[in-house]
């Protein structure tokens, strides 16, 4: 059974977790780590169970907190090569982070979570949004993107539940 959560929504941080099985994937981690091991522990959740972190753009409140806190519990990011050339800046020195960089065209997995990014507009380099599927059920994200677009609802329109994350 798939489950998902809003770790916090907002210009002050973006994170939620999805989560099948044993697999528990941050879709952004716009927070500090200490914030967003509070929120974790709120959903009984370790950073030691955390199987990845999604990040779909370079803006602060999306990614800010996401590579400290892949660095400290030594956790993969999968990212476009836009979004990750415009995040080095958040990248600390002297660590070996895990990134596996997507095509925003192909879908692949975390485990057992069925991932599959899609293109959205937005003023960002490179910028993906993603859905989650157990193989039964597929949930939609979409977070920052400036306009629909027929792709967006064809995409969406197959989910049988939708985040939308709109400040």
């Amino acid at each position: 059974m798939m489950r998902f959560a809003s770790l916090g929504s907002g210009s002050a941080g973006n994170c939620m977790v999805v989560q099948i099985a044993s697999t528990n994937v941050l879709l952004d981690c716009g927070f500090g780590v200490k914030e967003t091991l509070l929120r974790l522990q709120k959903l009984e959740i370790a950073p030691e169970q955390i199987s990845g972190i999604l990040v779909t753009h370079e803006h602060d409140d999306h990614a800010k907190g996401a590579f400290k806190l892949a660095a400290r519990f030594n956790i993969p990011v999968w990212l476009s090569h836009g979004t990750l050339k415009m995040c080095e800046r958040y990248i600390p020195e002297n660590t070996e982070l895990k990134f596996q960089l997507i095509d925003t065209q192909n879908r692949f997995n975390i485990d057992a979570l069925e991932i599959t990014p899609y293109p959205v507009p937005h003023d960002a380099r490179e910028p993906t949004q993603f859905t989650f599927s157990d193989g039964q059920y597929k949930l939609g994200v979409l977070t920052d993107a400036g306009s629909s677009t027929q792709h967006i609802e064809i995409v969406l329109s197959a989910c049988d539940a939708l985040v939308l994350e709109c400040n």
